[in-house]
């Protein structure tokens, strides 16, 4: 069976609703999204995985054809396999990150009915008033 877009986004609504979002709305980092929603991550990337259209991803079969072509190189050819795999690696988090803030963005816009401008221009006023507040607050550094 194809995997449709509805099928994700029901996976992807019910990370969503883990995601604790600051006091201000604003969304947290890359890195606490995929902590707090693992389990639906991994969901998802396994019904891509078993989509026709997609294919398995085969971490062990990667690297067994990564030693097979290591092993037909040169030695002194050998590293450039090593730093192929990293550029690759480099590249597919690349793309994760991008895609991951502009859906924040668009998220953001859809959300606020807003234009991304005027999102910037109240993010800004909100951590302009996040800096007189805390400007504010005379720092206690004695202890007492």
């Amino acid at each position: 069976m194809a995997t449709t877009s509805d099928d994700l986004l029901k996976i992807a609504r019910r990370g969503a609703q883990k995601v604790a979002l600051s006091k201000h709305g604003w969304v947290p980092p890359l890195e606490d999204i995929e902590e707090q929603c693992e389990p639906e991550i991994e969901e998802m990337l396994s019904v891509l995985q078993d989509d026709d259209v997609f294919g398995e991803v085969d971490l062990n079969e990667q690297q067994k054809l990564i030693d097979q072509i290591e092993a037909a190189l040169p030695e002194n050819r050998r590293t450039l396999m090593t730093e192929l795999t990293d550029q690759h690696m480099r590249h597919v988090w690349l793309q994760q990150e991008a895609a991951y803030h502009l859906g924040v963005a668009v998220g953001m816009k859809i959300a606020a009915g807003k234009t991304p401008e005027e999102l910037d221009e109240m993010q800004q006023a909100r951590e302009d008033s996040e800096e007189a507040s805390e400007g504010g607050i005379p720092e206690d550094n004695d202890g007492a």
